[in-house]
């Protein structure tokens, strides 16, 4: 799985749910990003069989960074 696909993943995960639960918003929605990016990271690494370890960390920062970046870009075209 590549980072591309865990950021789709994540942020497909947080747009179904804030259509089922409007409340969504903020910092609870930066906490599901969060959330979600440790357990596409935690999936990845376990069905690879890959060590949890510094590569582990890398890959779990670029899906953060990357899903917090597009749900903001999200957030401020849905604004405009």
């Amino acid at each position: 799985m590549s980072v591309a696909i865990a950021i789709a993943f994540v942020m497909t995960t947080i747009q179904f749910l804030k259509k089922v639960i409007p409340l969504i918003e903020g910092s609870l929605a930066t906490v599901l990003v969060v959330l979600l990016s440790a357990g596409v990271t935690v999936y990845k690494f376990a069905t690879e069989s890959l060590p949890l370890g510094i590569p582990a960390l890398a890959f779990f920062g670029e899906v953060v960074v990357g899903a917090l970046g597009a749900y903001s870009l999200i957030k401020t075209v849905k604004t405009v």
